[in-house]
């Protein structure tokens, strides 16, 4: 299936979404799927994870300048109330990017499967 959409309707579906699933992740204690993804795609992130306890969402990003045969992972703390600040600082714009963000969007919204996004 495909999915069109536009530059400034993904921008705008993704600020409506993220407070949503910030909801549903202080209800469940866990990260949901698509927020889960979001933050890894944007942070380039080696792993994401939400600890419940003090509320913070951990990402954690590999340091491309180091030369060491073991990869060195920063790890980056925000609070959850945080996370829509956090996103937009990192929101790409490239096409690749959209149309990542654009099948996240249709998947969230639509028990279809979405093959690919086209930008309109």
């Amino acid at each position: 299936m495909t999915s069109y959409q536009s530059r400034n309707q993904i921008h705008s579906e993704l600020q409506r979404m993220l407070p949503h699933q910030i909801e549903e992740c202080m209800e469940c204690d866990e990260l949901p799927q698509t927020l889960h993804q979001l933050i890894m795609h944007n942070f380039q992130a080696r792993f994401v994870c939400y600890d419940k306890k003090t509320g913070t969402i951990e990402v954690g990003v590999e340091d491309q300048e180091a030369i060491d045969s073991y990869p060195k992972i920063t790890v980056q703390k925000f609070k959850l109330g945080e996370t829509v600040s956090q996103l937009s600082r990192t929101f790409r714009k490239s096409d690749q990017d959209l149309k990542f963000y654009g099948k996240l969007l249709a998947g969230n919204n639509s028990a279809a499967k979405i093959d690919d996004v086209v930008l309109v």
